[in-house]
């Protein structure tokens, strides 16, 4: 099963008039990387947040960023403190009589002391990490499934182009097996007659066994059993539910080295041409490996 490195994924979250909400953003890396963008409060929770990822994330360079909306269904966000009111009326009255005021005390006086006032929510943030801790989840499972559904992209893409490397081969293996033929009765031909100009006479059995080790290294049956053993691997690698993309991309380059060893024993233009857009497959299913986990 093929997941991609990118993606992107959210959740949010109400409790007690406090809205939680978390994304998160994947793009490649070797190795799993989670930075975050946290309240201070939650500084030492990082290593807590990067657990949570790895449960469903293998690899990828993952940022998160957490915002928190206080008192979102609320129109009123402060409330009066009445006994600091009191203690500050009682300032003003005792400033009042030891100064002769005689006006009267208002409540525009009063207001002007901002300390009777505090914010309505006097919740610690500390307090709601489960909380937290369960939306950053569903912001996971949002980003595997995005990252899930871009695989399956890059999985058809993929094994289209796998599919048409392994056509490749079946016609330069049917051109390979028509082109040894053709050398050896070339080569047989061109000997008997340098023979027959020398005046010598020619050991057949001798001349049999230097043309069929020249056939031999011209032969790419092993090559292509090889090759083509390694895309079966390859495909039944991607259906895995424990995919390694480590795994696929070692496989890629056995089959490139294969495809290479098929390119330095042909003598043919026709099957280096099918060698040639074999490679430029081979490097474009490379290209997207880079974006699986």
């Amino acid at each position: 099963m093929i997941i991609s490195m990118t993606g992107f994924g959210k959740a949010s979250r109400t409790v007690k008039k406090m809205k939680f909400s978390v994304e998160l953003r994947s793009v490649n890396s070797k190795f799993l990387e989670v930075s975050s963008r946290l309240p201070m409060v939650f500084s030492d929770k990082e290593s807590e947040i990067k657990e949570l990822i790895s449960q469903k994330i293998s690899r990828g360079k993952i940022s998160v960023q957490l915002s928190i909306d206080k008192n979102i269904n609320s129109s009123v966000t402060i409330s009066v403190q009445p006994k600091i009111v009191k203690d500050y009326y009682k300032l003003l009255a005792s400033i009042k009589k030891a100064t002769g005021i005689k006006e009267e005390i208002k409540l525009e006086h009063i207001l002007k002391f901002s300390e009777i006032f505090k914010p309505e929510d006097t919740d610690d943030l500390a307090d709601f990490w489960i909380d937290i801790k369960k939306t950053i989840q569903a912001a996971v499972t949002d980003l595997y499934n995005m990252k899930n559904m871009e695989g399956k992209t890059l999985e058809k893409d993929i094994t289209a182009r796998v599919n048409a490397i392994e056509k490749r081969l079946e016609i330069v293996t049917k051109q390979s097996q028509l082109n040894m033929k053709e050398t050896k009765a070339k080569m047989m031909d061109k000997v008997k007659n340098l023979i027959k100009e020398a005046g010598i006479e020619a050991d057949n059995n001798r001349l049999e066994y230097e043309l069929i080790m020249i056939s031999d290294r011209l032969d790419i049956t092993e090559e292509v059993i090889r090759a083509k053993s390694h895309i079966n691997y390859f495909r039944n690698n991607m259906k895995e539910k424990e995919l390694s993309g480590r795994r696929l991309n070692f496989l890629v380059q056995e089959l490139n080295r294969e495809i290479n060893t098929i390119a330095s024993k042909s003598n043919s233009s026709g099957i280096s041409q099918y060698v040639v857009e074999m490679k430029e497959e081979l490097e474009k299913v490379k290209e997207q490996l880079q974006n699986i986990e």
